[in-house]
């Protein structure tokens, strides 16, 4: 007879296979539930066999005998779901069927109901592989600073600011997937702002002393480094509040089983190497059953590769990643990389998205390098005609320029008899960006409104003075694009960031001074966010959230947080380093205006990154999103690919990390 006792929580999952009744028990107690469970299970098999057999068998489960080693094999050679076909029960007791555990039904128990009893019974096989241990955390919610010290982490400002993040979850509520009426261009626009936040992350991991991101190498080698989530950041999972499971050093991808929605489906490693390679063979110019048409190699393809790359690969490899920790996710809450909201925190993060834009590169490398001459509009742009200047220079010297947006000024300063002056050496022009970092108290709103200062980079305002020539007695659209790269990185094309892209109208044979401020770019939310009120607007907060999910179809939250959605003005430029600082790259572009589409006018969110504003709208730029970086450089060298264009101008300059202060705007 088994023991009446009613063992703890913990040791259900320790114990034999006699105490399993009892387990039950306790997880019904432990889920505040009142549910009928089989007791005794009648089974056509032999004593000696595990009793788990024919019950793994029914729910698609290959049968594995407890080992104290995670065996390397699968449970699934594919993902596959499990449906119930009636979940409008009442009787939650499962049959005794000498086949297989059914569920027998009638008519008034909710499908909520039927989820949990099928999780409380797959809680019972969580004893096949054993889960790591759990993090060992002080009272601050932080590990041993030897195991993991938060104020050593070098880029733990970078990955951890609230903003950032933020607009990371605005961007796939923007852009989320709709199968019957996608978003423009969907899948182009999700690989390149995840290329813009990786090759971001990359030049201020330059500027700390720290290497790039390294890919993601397979599925298979172990991760070594731990990641532990901020004590204050929550999640809501279960109807509670409730911390982001930490993820232990030296954790290896494993089969998961996920219970949401009525099913359950298991995802495998095999399977998302199945994707990978499917996907490997699709862009190498092949066909298989799951890319039956091949690619056509032009632009286009972005869009459907990206979708496919994102919805499939991307999407199984966060669910695998978010459970490393446990086999089922049944009983356990998940890691920051299980959503869009707090996945950056997470060092691993960037080495998944570093391995899913290789993939993508691999297909752009087949596009081979773009020939500008055939493709420049008649102007003429010199190195020496990209003038910067800081903003509070500029005041002190013409404190009227603002009433003009400084046209005026630029004109008088720069234009007419000036035009070809090299102004290099000027005091009111700089070779120089500054930045600054600066705390501010943080309130956790979205979680559990716990306070905490926390520091954050802030930028020096300038300004662009660019002059051009219309080389032609027509009048002339043209469309800057301007970029950035750390020198050391700028023979690769997934590095150059994009820091603003506008329209303007040069008359014939005008010699014009084009002025543009940086925190108009078409990058950023806009208003640009430079005070702690405008940083706390972009909070997502619960009750909104509610709002979204039970009145407003995707379409309506896409258009509702269109103006939320952009890349944080305070992180538009890398830190740079103190003293002599880190040398950039500074690139001017200028292509055809009248083909490319770019919008004349300002908008409140960036259409760069997050569309049109309305869910119909095209993206407002009919060339390939970071054009002219969307194709490889010729001989692998960007000189060589710009190298005589009339229509492209670049410069050096130095981004400084300062330790004085400087005047805001």
């Amino acid at each position: 007879m088994l023991s009446s006792r009613v063992p703890t929580y913990d040791v259900c999952y320790k114990e034999s296979n006699k105490a399993f009744p009892n387990c039950a028990k306790k997880l019904e107690n432990k889920s505040k539930r009142t549910l009928a469970y089989e007791t005794k299970h009648k089974r056509d098999v032999e004593e000696s066999t595990d009793p788990l057999e024919k019950e793994l068998s029914y729910h698609g489960l290959v049968y594995m005998p407890k080992i104290r080693k995670r065996n390397p094999q699968s449970l699934t050679k594919n993902k596959r779901t499990f449906k119930r076909a009636d979940t409008s029960t009442t009787n939650l007791t499962p049959s005794t069927s000498t086949t297989n555990s059914t569920v027998s039904t009638s008519n008034t128990t909710s499908a909520e109901d039927v989820i949990e009893f099928i999780a409380l019974q797959l809680s019972k096989y969580r004893y096949i592989f054993p889960n790591p241990p759990p993090a060992k955390l002080n009272p601050n919610g932080w590990p041993d600073k030897d195991v993991y010290n938060p104020e050593l982490d070098k880029m733990f400002w970078w990955r951890n600011d609230p903003v950032l993040n933020e607009f990371h979850e605005h961007w796939h509520f923007v852009m989320e997937k709709v199968e019957d009426d996608p978003r423009d261009r969907g899948g182009e626009n999700f690989i390149y702002t995840h290329r813009q936040f990786v090759a971001r992350y990359d030049a201020d991991r330059l500027c700390v002393g720290m290497e790039k991101v390294v890919a993601l190498p397979d599925y298979v080698t172990p991760i070594s480094d731990a990641f532990y989530p901020h004590p204050y950041l929550v999640l809501d999972w279960m109807d509670e509040k409730v911390h982001y499971t930490a993820r232990p050093a030296n954790q290896t991808l494993h089969d998961i089983v996920e219970i949401a929605d009525g099913e359950f489906t298991i995802h495998t490693v095999s399977g998302l190497e199945e994707e990978r390679k499917s996907l490997i063979e699709w862009i190498d110019g092949g066909t298989n059953d799951k890319h039956p048409s091949p690619l056509k190699f032009v632009d286009s393809d972005a869009t459907v590769l990206g979708h496919d790359l994102e919805i499939n690969l991307h999407n199984d490899g966060h669910q695998l990643l978010a459970y490393i920790m446990h086999p089922y996710t049944v009983g356990y809450p998940p890691s920051v990389l299980v959503g869009a909201r707090s996945g950056l925190r997470d060092p691993l993060f960037w080495r998944w998205h570093r391995h899913l834009d290789n993939i993508f590169l691999r297909w752009q490398n087949y596009l081979g390098p773009s020939d500008f001459h055939h493709d420049a509009p008649n102007v003429t742009i010199r190195t020496t005609d990209i003038i910067l200047s800081f903003t509070d220079v500029l005041l002190k010297v013409y404190p009227d320029g603002q009433n003009d947006e400084w046209n005026e000024f630029g004109k008088i300063t720069f234009g007419g008899s000036n035009f070809d002056v090299n102004f290099t050496n000027s005091p009111i022009v700089t070779n120089e960006f500054h930045t600054k970092m600066k705390y501010r108290k943080y309130v956790w709103r979205e979680d559990k409104y716990d306070e905490e200062n926390i520091s954050y980079l802030f930028p020096r305002d300038w300004h662009y003075f660019l002059r051009v020539t219309n080389d032609v007695d027509v009048i002339s659209i043209i469309t800057f694009r301007i970029f950035i790269v750390p020198e050391v990185f700028a023979d690769s094309q997934v590095h150059w960031i994009e820091l603003d892209k506008f329209k303007k109208i040069l008359q014939p044979f005008e010699k014009a001074v084009i002025v543009r401020e940086a925190d108009k770019s078409i990058m950023i939310r806009k208003p640009a966010q430079k005070t702690e009120s405008q940083f706390d607007e972009s909070q997502i907060l619960p009750e909104f959230k509610k709002e979204m999910k039970n009145k407003l179809t995707t379409q309506a939250k896409s258009e509702k947080l269109f103006c939320h959605c952009g890349w944080p003005y305070h992180m538009i430029l890398p830190r740079g380093t103190k003293g002599k600082g880190t040398k950039f790259k500074l690139l001017v572009f200028i292509s055809d205006g009248t083909n490319d589409m770019v919008p004349l006018y300002d908008q409140c969110g960036s259409t760069e990154l997050c569309g049109g504003e309305k869910w119909s709208d095209k993206i407002p730029d009919s060339r390939p999103l970071g054009y002219p970086f969307n194709r490889p450089f010729k001989d692998g060298s960007y000189e060589k690919t710009f190298k005589g264009l009339h229509n492209v101008a670049i410069r050096d300059i130095t981004i400084i990390w300062k330790d004085d202060d400087f005047p805001e705007f």
